[in-house]
């Protein structure tokens, strides 16, 4: 176990159980990916990357109710 997460983790145990559970499932999350045969590539790491980092700054573009209507209508929904 790394020095980092073992001070983390001390730190975890001082947290109400509620909190705690909430990092627990964090963990089991990772845990799950790790298992996964699905891992995103490099570039694909970057668009998620390039989209949160537009949601943050506020400048991400969504679709209008109509083209999300549209959507669903041609997916036949």
């Amino acid at each position: 176990m790394t020095k980092m997460l073992r001070d983390v983790i001390e730190r975890v145990r001082q947290w109400p159980e509620e909190r705690q559970d909430m990092a627990a499932q964090v963990l089991l999350d990772l845990e799950a990916q790790q298992a996964s045969r699905h891992h995103l590539t490099a570039e694909q790491i970057a668009e998620v990357q390039r989209i949160q980092r537009q949601v943050r700054d506020g400048t991400a573009a969504y679709a209008s109710d109509e083209q999300m209507a549209a959507f669903w209508k041609k997916c036949g929904l």
